[in-house]
């Protein structure tokens, strides 16, 4: 019930900032509209408040509308595109029906090659719709279309505004003018393609436009329902209602028009007219107060809805599109990434008030190139959001460097109880003065763990699925550490560095380091087990340890560092973790942790001496048996070994050899075995190789 609360909380809020999203763009684009931007190929002609006044009658007589007609025809009209519905017969009051005078003026009209559209509007439900599409729109206006096996949203013909038989059998062509507002009421949309049974048609002004331009168009439909127009070059995004954003040009002074009463008594070759009118595509409209075709739009709060369709027909003629949406949100994320990234640069001078001033000035910045540059070239660019953004990033730094200053405590706590171990957090607590840079020595032992083969277990997971295993492997080793009373040090990828023995004594570090690494190594085949169920990758893992006095402390500069351990004996706790792939073995100690340790609560076998690479000091290691080691399951080829061990340090190569075999009849996969055995038969091929270090290896790699 709580997630359920939750979500309806987030929708909202998300409804809330997208409306405020819309408004404040609506705001910009209104006042970039210029009263002098006159369309030379749209006008109107207004059934407003004078024309009916001066008519005295309404509804207007269907004679009235073929006098009309035959007006714009005279005036040289090459489109006409009726915002208005024909769907009921007129009454008969003579000995001819005035529709057959307005039917007879639709075909005059066409008669020379132009044009007359019809409007009809989408039906709400079944019942007062038509159950297929009406024969007569399968016409010239259908559109063709380029598709998946997707389609978009599906529309109904409403049956109550279809225009009669008798106008429809006269030729003309048909569009809806149907439109829908967003969720904050706006419109802003215009249906552009009207998906109706899988036959795609268009709308007044899209329709108006293709006559007008005497080119048909190919609808793209993709996978997702959304769709997409291609004008000369350039594409207009449809979403999966058919439906594409109004680049308005403007209201009605942006538009030549003229009224109704005007055209009709308007005297031939009339000037006024000719100019108006001549070659253009005409719509006709109300904008009477009256006739309830008033409609909030981002630039008018009471926008005549002929004027929607008007701005879509000249939007179309000048391509005068809004760029793809993923555009506008990527300069959108652009600006606010350089104006985040210059105000966090100025905030590590530490100056509130040039705070304030820069994030002012990248405000203000970013407002003006979309104003003088995105604005117009058509990119919607996010810019609520992105004050958003910039102005919770200031309130949240602010407040942060404000609770510095009073909980250093807390902070301290906050801050280092997430890599460290607690103790560390409370010697902090007690001293901050150890929070200051530098270090002091102290004996430790270090432990470097690392997964092998890492590079090819991520290649074969996604983001997510890597992610959550190393977190999951992670998070269980990190426990351990804490649980015997290290303290991490830090994760390089996916290894793991921590130390015994600082900041606070606890006796015998080495005892404490090396238990935890076998309960790691211990823990490790349940973890595994959980990949497994998963479908991933087993971990393997390599854990090396040195014992040896280092140096502690925080380490880095005033202002960013971090508690860690350096030091030559950290450099050879990396180098025997290293070393583990190539002994096969999973835990590896030098002989300085070896002498610290309780050998009869640990069993170790020597594996072999070394000088890694960078020394000149050889170091004997030893592998520790962790408790599902096979030397630690069958305790015979444990002793086996050292046998086999003792015999080659004392030159018995023949008989070492023997031990050997016998070990690796029951353990043939045991690397350090095959490895002494393999030593054993050089020398006793060559037995003048067997000098006075013939039991040390120099390493040549890390």
């Amino acid at each position: 019930m709580r997630d359920i609360e939750d979500s309806s909380v987030l929708n909202k809020f998300l409804e809330y900032t997208s409306s405020f999203e819309s408004r404040f763009y609506d705001y910009r684009m209104r006042n970039q509209i210029n009263p002098k931007n006159i369309s030379k190929e749209v006008a109107l002609v207004t059934i407003d408040d004078y024309s009916l006044e001066k008519l005295g009658v309404w509804p207007i007589p269907r004679s009235v509308h073929a006098q009309m007609i035959d007006k714009l025809k005279e005036f040289g009209a090459k489109v006409v595109a009726l915002d208005i519905l024909y769907p009921e017969k007129a009454p008969v009051c003579g000995p001819s029906s005035p529709d057959d005078t307005l039917a007879t003026s639709f075909q005059n009209f066409q008669a020379d090659g132009n044009r007359v559209f019809l409007a009809y509007t989408t039906g709400t439900s079944i019942e007062d719709s038509f159950s297929e599409v009406p024969v007569e729109m399968l016409n010239d206006t259908v559109l063709t279309r380029s598709s998946s096996d997707m389609n978009m949203h599906a529309y109904r013909i409403s049956r109550y505004t279809f225009p009669i038989e008798k106008f429809v059998s006269s030729e003309v062509g048909l569009a809806s003018i149907a439109t829908y507002e967003d969720p904050d009421g706006i419109f802003r949309q215009s249906l552009l393609v009207l998906n109706v049974d899988t036959i795609y048609f268009g709308s007044l002004g899209f329709n108006a436009w293709e006559a007008y331009t005497e080119k048909k168009h190919e609808v793209k439909i993709f996978n997702d329902g959304t769709g997409e127009l291609e004008v000369d070059g350039q594409k207009l995004e449809l979403n999966n209602r058919g439906e594409t954003k109004i680049r308005y040009l403007g209201g009605i002074d942006n538009f030549p028009n003229v009224h109704l009463y005007d055209l009709l008594h308007a005297k031939p070759n009339d000037p006024k007219m000719l100019k108006a009118l001549q070659g253009k595509i005409v719509f006709v409209g109300s904008t009477a107060l009256g006739a309830h075709d008033l409609r909030p739009t981002p630039i008018d709060p009471k926008l005549p809805g002929v004027l929607t369709h008007m701005n879509m027909a000249n939007m179309l003629i000048h391509k005068y599109f809004y760029k793809p949406s993923n555009d506008s949100v990527k300069y959108s994320l652009y600006l606010l990434l350089a104006g985040m990234l210059i105000f966090f640069g100025v905030q590590r001078v530490g100056s509130a008030f040039l705070d304030l001033f820069a994030i002012i000035l990248i405000i203000g910045t970013i407002f003006g190139a979309d104003y003088f540059y995105f604005l117009p070239q058509g990119y919607e660019l996010k810019l609520f959001y992105s004050f958003f953004c910039l102005g919770a990033s200031y309130s949240w730094n602010t407040f942060l460097k404000f609770s510095e200053t009073s909980k250093e405590k807390k902070q301290i706590k906050g801050t280092f109880a997430r890599y460290v171990a607690p103790t560390i957090v409370d010697e902090m607590l007690k001293d901050p003065e150890k929070l200051h840079v530098g270090g002091f020595k102290r004996d430790i032992t270090c432990l470097f763990s690392d997964v092998r083969d890492f590079t090819s277990i991520s290649e074969g997971l996604t983001a997510s699925e890597l992610a959550h295993s190393l977190n999951l492997y992670m998070g269980r080793m990190t426990d351990i550490v804490f649980d015997t009373r290290g303290t991490l040090d830090k994760y390089i990828g996916d290894a793991i560095v921590a130390f015994w023995g600082a900041p606070l004594e606890i006796g015998n570090h080495a005892q404490y380091a090396v238990e935890g690494a076998i309960k790691m190594m211990e823990l490790l085949p349940s973890i595994n087990q959980e990949f497994i169920k998963l479908g991933r990758p087993e971990f393997k893992v390599g854990i090396g340890l040195n014992s040896g006095e280092c140096n502690v402390g925080n380490m880095g500069s005033d202002r960013i560092f971090s508690y860690t351990a350096l030091g030559d004996n950290m450099n050879l706790g990396a180098r025997l973790e290293g070393l583990c792939k190539y002994y096969g073995a999973n835990i590896l100690i030098s002989e300085y942790t070896l002498a610290r340790i309780d050998r009869t609560k640990i069993k170790v076998r020597p594996i072999d001496k070394v000088i890694v690479k960078g020394k000149t000091t050889a170091v004997s290691i030893f592998e520790v048996l962790h408790g599902w080691h096979p030397m630690t399951l069958d305790p015979e080829t444990h002793n086996l070994y050292l046998s086999a061990w003792n015999l080659f340090q004392q030159k018995d190569f023949t008989k070492a050899v023997d031990i050997c075999e016998i070990i690796l009849m029951k353990l043939p996969d045991d690397k350090p075995t095959e490895r002494l055995k393999n030593i054993c038969n050089k020398f006793v091929k060559n037995p003048e190789l067997a000098g006075e270090d013939f039991d040390i290896t120099k390493m040549t790699e890390k």
